[in-house]
């Protein structure tokens, strides 16, 4: 609740926020997906109707040059894990307005070979409920719905994919 009040009274003074340390979140339980109208590859999912499953939440942008070089470790995450319980949101939050075109981001979704659940944030909601502020930013969250690892902007791919074998009993 502190890190919302204090993130609210940055922007209210105008205050340009840097990337949030890695980690920061870990011990927090995970905020619920708010509904939107636009889900690609998957009915509404929520956090609540996916407990019991390790989940890994994968904010991006279509045309977001690092969110292009950090989508193959997260596909990758998904094709090795996904047969274990390994459940993926991606949740395409936009960076400039053109990024808000539905039938632009489905043509991406296929074009990137994304096989899981895509939620449209066009809105920023759920970009504003994990506090993001960097594309990519990635959050895997536990059974029981706690974060276990944060993490913005490129790399650490390795450190998560560890964090999620260790949540799937993998090693």
């Amino acid at each position: 609740m502190l890190a919302r009040l204090t993130l609210a009274i940055l922007m209210f003074t105008g205050v340009t926020l840097a990337q949030h340390p890695d980690d920061t979140f870990v011990g927090q339980p995970a905020p619920e997906i708010k509904k939107s109208d636009v889900w690609i590859n998957s009915s509404p999912l929520t956090l609540k109707s996916l407990k019991g499953k390790v989940v890994v939440i994968d904010f991006w942008a279509f045309d977001c040059p690092y969110c292009a070089e950090a989508m193959p470790h997260v596909l990758d995450l998904y094709d090795k894990y996904a047969k274990d319980g390994l459940v993926i949101i991606g949740v395409h939050t936009p960076r400039i307005d053109y990024e808000k075109d539905v039938p632009k981001i489905r043509e991406s979704v296929i074009k990137k070979g994304i096989k899981y659940p895509v939620v449209v944030d066009n809105k920023y909601d759920i970009w504003g409920d994990y506090l993001c502020n960097v594309w990519p930013s990635q959050f895997v969250v536990d059974r029981d719905g706690v974060i276990q690892f944060s993490h913005s902007g490129l790399g650490r791919y390795e450190e998560m994919e560890k964090v999620v074998q260790k949540l799937l009993n993998k090693k």
